[in-house]
Order: structure tokens, then C-alpha cells, then sequence
């Protein structure tokens, strides 16, 4: 019985840890660092949805999922206007959205949830 109890915990706990992730990165971030903002979306048969729009530069870019982890998610990010290309690793730590970026661009940016106001 204390096999069978322990082994429910177990499974219950892999099970939550699986969506943990995705809940925590899901929502609109933004970061003093930058003018772009980040949307994660992610849905259990699309998986993620990464776009990135700034109002400033009135452009909007898509990202790519090339690796997920247990505590994080690789992307690409392509620019087609000037053949710019990056790989951005997103980890949550601590209530922040931390991302490194590799490629044409090799720096690291730390990114607030922002939430949107609606009337």
C-alpha cells in the first residue's frame, strides 16, 4: 500500500512538473532592455508559440522551438528584413523570463510578466 501511494505521488508529481514550465513561460513579457515584447503561447498538441512585435520598430518576428528541456526552451529567431538570426534559450527564474541569446547577437536579457489592462 505505501508502494502504491508513493508510486501515485511520483506520477502525480512528473505529471505537474511536465506543465509546470508552460504554465510559468505562457503570458506577455517585456524587458527595460529592449523594445520588443515576447507572447508565449502553448497548447498540449501545438506545443509553444513564441512571437516577438515591437511597437518602435513596427515589426513583428516569429520564433522557432528547436530543443525543450525540463526547465527550459530553445528557439530560433529569424529576421527575413536583415537576414538576422539568434538562438534564444528562455528559462523562468524566479518569476522572471531569463534569455540568452547566441548567434549574430550574444548577450542575455531578463524580461518581466507584462500585463495587459483591459477596459
Amino acid at each position: 500500500m505505501k508502494n502504491l501511494l508513493l508510486s501515485l505521488v511520483m506520477l502525480f508529481s512528473i505529471t505537474i512538473q511536465s506543465h509546470e514550465l508552460s504554465d510559468k513561460l505562457r503570458g506577455a513579457w517585456s524587458s527595460d532592455q529592449t523594445s520588443y515584447y515576447v507572447v508565449i503561447l502553448h497548447d498540449e498538441q501545438k506545443g509553444y508559440e513564441i512571437v516577438n512585435f515591437s511597437f518602435a520598430e513596427n515589426q513583428t518576428l516569429e520564433e522557432t522551438v528547436v530543443e525543450e528541456g525540463s526547465n527550459y526552451i530553445k528557439t530560433r529567431l529569424y529576421n527575413k528584413t536583415n537576414n538576422f538570426e539568434t538562438h534564444v534559450t528562455y528559462t523562468f527564474i524566479d518569476g522572471e523570463l531569463h534569455c540568452k541569446f547566441e548567434g549574430k547577437s550574444n548577450h542575455s536579457s531578463v524580461y518581466k510578466r507584462y500585463w495587459l489592462m483591459t477596459n
